[in-house]
């Protein structure tokens, strides 16, 4: 490919580009400049991040790029969802039942029971989005346990990109 007029233009009036984590230095070629300009130019810059931002999946919206969770994963939420809400309302309501009973009668250990209790106190629409499947690929139960209480910190350490309804 021959490069056009305009790229050689452009070829002969920088002398160099110099690129750092926080800056794009540009010089100039000399006589490119007037007298009152200087001859480097400083742009800001960053650089992109190389993870992919996540989004839940609008309602009845085709995904264009991003893939939606996995079958599986999904059924597995659903799962943990209904043992959370089980073994919360058996402790609240079981005058003897406790957290190392509970283990030992599923089979569990108490961390586990601890953390998949810990997502009965999920945003709402996040847990719609688990159910419905709209939830981006590699959500799943382990991603979504021991969340921030606070339903806004959830979505933000989730790294989500759309807010609750209540929130836009």
């Amino acid at each position: 490919m021959r490069p056009s007029d305009d790229d050689a233009t452009l070829r002969a009036a920088i002398e160099r580009v110099v690129m750092s984590r926080t800056t794009i230095e540009i010089e100039l070629a000399e006589g490119m400049a007037r007298d009152d300009q200087n001859r480097i130019l400083i742009i800001p810059w960053t650089s992109p991040s190389p993870h992919r931002r996540r989004e839940i999946q609008g309602e009845g919206e085709r995904p264009c790029a991003m893939s939606p969770m996995r079958t599986e994963a999904r059924a597995l939420v659903i799962d943990a969802l209904r043992d959370a809400h089980h073994w919360l309302d058996e402790l609240t309501t079981g005058p003897n039942l406790t957290i190392e009973s509970l283990a030992a009668r599923e089979g569990k250990t108490e961390r586990w029971i601890r953390r998949t209790i810990s997502l009965v106190f999920l945003c709402p629409a996040l847990v719609k989005a688990a159910i419905e499947g709209r939830l981006p690929r590699g959500f799943g139960v382990k991603r979504l346990m021991d969340l921030p209480m606070a339903w806004p910190n959830q979505w933000s350490a989730l790294g989500l990109g759309l807010r609750a309804p209540a929130e836009r």
